[in-house]
């Protein structure tokens, strides 16, 4: 069996050519060996899309004065139209976490002076020194009361004097930011049960946001692997959904990432510039480009060019999200409050 990883283009591809060659008298003419994994990478990019869809794009989900875009124009003030546009997946992830560190940080804020009137703002909460098995009791119950929503078809049906709309909105947005996070986390360390969990309810998710091609495509993966494949051909196949390259705790990334990865440096960093840039050409330098990076490595060891990278170190974001805290503490919108 042969894993071809992949977009949903490819995989449409290679369902056509096997419908076509399905007369074909031998196994191999009829290309049955090859076995599609849909890209976890290209499904991290339609979970943000379809946040995208749910918390931005709907004029009414603006309304709201603790909604997803308020805090985008304190998080990214200079890229407020292109996040309401046509955001790219840079923009969204970093806006998606950026915006879920800082509610759950409210929420800790909220726990820790209900538990303690003394402990008004989380200074005070650090300064308290709590133990590690009170903070993991702080930590279930923020989970369970703020991101599980299991109450929320019965709060919704209750008088509007008794309901609390803004609390309603904010639970849902910081349960779909942790539904991202948690998938984007378990990507990252290669908990694939974690993964194929995560996938279940982003399933729901894009059926409702009209992206019926990934929810088919995902639906159908899920059932043949866990249904249809032999216990050892299962094994193969979700084990080798991801790849940890670098070998690192928190390195592991989707096939179909590297493959984008090659893309960029055969067709951008070395496809030729002008009108040496053609398709021979690129095809030429393709086989090439793993001794060009290695060369590149070569020269920065042997100079002690340290500081020469293409990784970007994280932004210090401690004013920012102070800036959101306190707009977060005017607005509380985790604490009940009736009729509003």
């Amino acid at each position: 069996i042969v894993l071809f990883h992949g977009d949903l283009g490819t995989g449409e591809r290679i369902q056509s050519i096997r419908e076509r060659r399905s007369i074909e008298e031998t196994e191999y003419e009829r290309k049955q060996m090859v076995y599609f994994c849909p890209g976890l990478f290209h499904c991290k990019m339609a979970c943000v899309d379809t946040l995208h869809r749910m918390l931005i794009k709907p004029g009414d989900a603006n309304k709201d004065s603790t909604c997803l875009m308020n805090d985008a124009k304190i998080l990214r003030p200079r890229e407020t139209h292109i996040l309401e546009t046509k955001p790219t997946f840079r923009h969204m992830h970093q806006l998606v976490n950026h915006s879920g560190i800082c509610r759950r940080l409210d929420c800790w804020r909220v726990l820790a002076e209900q538990a303690n009137p003394e402990h008004s703002s989380l200074q005070l909460f650090a300064q308290s020194r709590p133990k590690l098995e009170d903070l993991k009791k702080m930590a279930n119950t923020l989970a369970l009361k703020y991101t599980s929503c299991e109450d929320l078809s019965s709060d919704r049906l209750k008088p509007s004097d008794e309901r609390d709309e803004v609390l309603e909105n904010s639970k849902l947005v910081l349960k779909y930011l942790a539904l991202y996070e948690e998938f984007s986390w378990a990507m990252n360390f290669g908990d694939i049960g974690r993964v194929e969990r995560c996938l279940l309810p982003w399933i729901t998710l894009f059926k409702g946001t009209g992206k019926h091609k990934y929810a088919t495509h995902l639906e159908r993966f899920l059932t043949s692997v866990h249904f249809e494949l032999p216990a050892a051909t299962r094994r193969a196949v979700r084990y080798n959904w991801l790849v940890n390259v670098a070998g690192k705790p928190g390195k592991f990334r989707a096939i179909d990432w590297y493959v984008e990865l090659h893309n960029l440096q055969i067709k951008v960093n070395h496809g030729g510039q002008g009108p040496n840039r053609t398709i021979k050409r690129i095809i030429a330098e393709s086989a090439l480009v793993g001794n060009y990076k290695s060369a590149h490595h070569l020269v920065e060891r042997n100079f002690l060019l340290s500081s020469q990278t293409t990784s970007h170190g994280e932004v210090d974001m401690t004013k920012t999200f102070a800036e959101i805290l306190a707009q977060y503490e005017e607005a509380s919108p985790h604490i009940f409050a009736p009729g509003r």
